[in-house]
């Protein structure tokens, strides 16, 4: 099984190379990135880097590298100190760039998946972005972000095939550093404010990273019985 890595120079996107590495499932990773990875990785026969700097477009010769995957497990977020030198970053990043990525993918990719199986798109969002019925002026500039990229990747699952594209939305909780990693800075400066790469400080549910990476990598390969899928449930898959 081929699967496509991005933001695979973070916490938790270390985590999901390693545990795809770590699959017996999974035969090839294409990690989608800026930034160069280690050379550990970058070595490993399972793996093959591709260097994007621009997530917001895919050329021919990127998809033709990422053709044969069957899943994209999709960890890219910003640092706190990021958005605030960037206006328009959060939504960019939380925003925009996933859900480009997802109709790219099942509009070029879908149709090429081996044995007419489906391409699921695996999304790390965030811990209690419960959908809201209030307007959005009223929601934080996270909380909308967030409401909307899970509106809008759902609903490229749902206009597509249902038996070639679907769409999971996974929502850690804020992360611990699993067994064997070094602890995380302090949370004033490490916190992810976009794709669900940080944690509410007032929430008393936690995750390891290394739990997060097994979880996403479930998913990519086996899919789940439904989209959203919440941290108590994420700790039991891992």
């Amino acid at each position: 099984m081929k699967v496509i890595v991005t933001g695979a120079t973070g916490n938790a996107g270390r985590q999901i190379v390693q545990q795809c590495i770590d699959s017996p499932r999974i035969t090839k990773v294409v990690i989608l990135t800026r930034r160069a990875v280690s050379g550990e990785v970058e070595s490993h026969p399972k793996v093959e880097v591709v260097m994007q700097q621009d997530f917001s477009h895919y050329t021919e010769a990127v998809m033709s590298r990422l053709e044969g995957a069957e899943a994209c497990l999709w960890a890219i977020g910003s640092r706190a100190e990021q958005l605030k030198s960037e206006k328009g970053l959060h939504r960019k990043v939380g925003v925009e760039l996933p859900i480009t990525a997802a109709k790219a993918f099942c509009a070029r990719l879908a149709n090429k998946v081996p044995a007419k199986g489906k391409f699921r798109f695996v999304f790390c969002s965030r811990h209690a972005a419960e959908r809201s019925r209030r307007p959005l002026l009223l929601m934080s500039e996270s909380r909308r972000c967030v409401n909307e990229v899970e509106r809008g990747l759902g609903e490229v699952a749902d206009d597509a095939h249902r038996d070639k594209f679907e769409a999971y939305i996974l929502r850690p909780a804020s992360f611990i550093a699993s067994e064997g990693q070094f602890p995380e800075p302090p949370a004033s400066v490490s916190k992810k404010l976009v794709g669900g790469l940080h944690g509410s400080s007032s929430s008393s549910s936690t995750i390891g990273t290394v739990q997060v990476g097994k979880a996403m990598v479930h998913v990519a390969c086996n899919g789940w019985r439904e989209r959203t899928i919440e941290n108590d449930v994420l700790v039991k898959v891992a």
